[in-house]
C-alpha cells in the first residue's frame, strides 16, 4: 500500500479521566476495542491486564509515578502484553531506545492507521501514560488522537484540537516521555483462560521488592511507613511539598478505588461462570470491595473530600490523621491478603 501524507480514523471513543475509569492503559484498550468492534469493556481490560490488582510504592522517595500501570509486574512489558491478550490480539510493541529514530515511530504509526487500526502510545503529551493515536498528517510528523492530559493547562502550548476533540501535536517526539507504541490490529489470539488471568492477578498482588519499589501487598507497608515519617511532614511545610505528599497518597487511593472495584466485578462475573468455585471467587470479590469501602467511607471523609486542595493537604499533614490513615492502610492490606489467598486457590485449580 502506498504511503499517504494524511489519514484519520473518525469515531474512536474518547479517552479521559472520569467516573468510568482512571487508569489510562485499560481505558485505551476499551476505546480501541469498541472502535474495532470487539466486546472488551473496562472491567475486563483492568482485570486481565493485571492493572486492577496493582499497587506500588517507591521506598526511595515520594514518587508521583507510583501508580503507573507499567509497575504492575516486574517485567515492564507484561501489563501491555496481558492487556493485548484481553483484546485477544497478538502483542506488538516498538520501544524507544537510544537507537530508535523518529522515522521508526512514524512508519509504525502510519502503517497501522493506513489499514484502519488506532495505535496505543505511551507519552505523546505529558508523562508516559497510555493514549490513543487516531490519525496523522505530513507523513506522521503531526499526530492526532486522545490523551488524558490533552486538556491540562500546562500542555496547551504544544497542542491544537480537531473539531471532534482529537488533539493535534507536532511536538510528540521532542517529549522524552514518548516511550513506546503498541499495535491494535495484530493477529487474533484466544482469550486468556480464567486460570491464566487470575494467575496474573496473583502475580500482581504478591508482596515483593522490585528495585526500590515495594509492590503488591508489600506496598501497603511502604505507604504506611511513609505517612508515619513525621520529618516528611514538617509543621512549617511549604505548599509544594504538601502537593507532592497529597499526590502520592491520593494516587494510591485512586489506584485501589478504581482497581479493586473492577477486580471485584470481574471476579463476580467468573463466579457466575464457575459455580463450583463461586464461593471462593465471591469471597475474594468481597475482600476487594472491603478496600473500596474503607476508601470511600473512611479515608475520603478524613481528608474532608475527594478533592486534592489545600484543605485536604493540611488534613493529611496532621500527625493524628496520618496515624488514622496508617490503621486504615493496614486493614486494606489484610483485605488484599485474603483476596490473594482465594485467587491463588482458584488459579492453582484452573491452571
Amino acid at each position: 500500500m502506498e504511503k499517504q501524507d494524511n489519514a484519520i480514523l473518525y469515531g474512536v471513543p474518547k479517552v479521559a479521566y472520569g467516573q468510568d475509569g482512571c487508569t489510562p492503559f485499560p481505558m485505551c484498550i476499551q476505546s480501541c476495542a469498541k472502535y474495532l468492534g470487539l466486546r472488551i469493556d473496562y472491567t475486563r481490560a483492568m482485570a486481565e491486564s493485571g492493572a486492577a490488582f496493582r499497587l506500588a510504592w517507591n521506598t526511595a522517595c515520594w514518587d508521583g509515578g507510583n501508580v503507573d500501570a507499567v509497575l504492575t509486574f516486574d517485567d515492564p512489558d507484561k501489563v501491555f502484553r496481558c492487556g493485548m491478550r484481553a483484546m485477544e490480539r497478538e502483542f506488538k510493541i516498538l520501544n524507544r531506545t537510544p537507537e530508535t529514530k523518529k522515522e521508526d515511530f512514524m512508519d509504525f504509526i502510519c502503517r497501522e492507521i493506513d489499514v484502519g487500526n488506532p495505535v496505543i502510545a505511551l507519552g505523546i503529551i505529558g508523562p508516559p501514560e497510555a493514549c490513543v493515536i487516531t490519525g496523522y498528517r505530513d507523513g506522521g510528523k503531526v499526530l492526532m488522537g486522545w490523551n488524558v492530559f490533552q486538556e491540562y493547562p500546562e500542555y496547551q502550548g504544544s497542542i491544537r484540537f480537531e473539531k471532534n476533540g482529537y488533539f493535534i501535536t507536532g511536538d510528540w517526539w521532542e517529549n522524552p516521555d514518548t516511550t513506546a507504541l503498541i499495535a491494535t490490529g495484530t493477529e487474533s489470539l484466544p482469550p486468556l483462560t480464567p486460570g491464566e488471568a487470575l494467575g496474573n492477578a496473583a502475580e500482581a498482588l504478591e508482596g515483593r521488592m522490585c528495585g526500590t519499589y515495594a509492590k503488591g501487598i508489600l506496598a501497603y507497608d511502604a505507604w504506611r511507613d511513609a505517612l508515619l515519617c513525621d520529618r516528611d511532614f514538617p509543621e512549617d511545610g511549604v505548599l509544594p511539598l504538601l502537593v507532592e505528599r497529597m499526590m502520592c497518597h491520593g494516587d494510591a487511593m485512586d489506584c485501589l478505588s478504581d482497581g479493586r472495584c473492577h477486580g471485584a466485578k470481574y471476579l463476580r462475573r467468573l463466579a457466575e461462570q464457575y459455580p463450583a468455585m463461586a464461593w471462593e471467587l465471591n469471597a475474594a470479590a468481597g475482600e476487594l470491595e472491603g478496600i473500596t469501602e474503607i476508601i470511600w467511607k473512611e479515608m475520603i471523609p478524613l481528608l474532608g473530600g475527594w478533592e486534592r486542595g489545600e484543605a485536604q493537604m493540611r488534613r493529611l499533614a496532621r500527625a493524628e490523621n496520618r496515624r488514622l490513615f496508617a490503621g486504615q492502610i493496614e486493614r486494606m492490606k489484610a483485605h488484599d491478603e485474603r483476596a490473594y489467598n482465594y485467587i491463588c486457590k482458584f488459579s492453582e485449580g484452573n491452571s
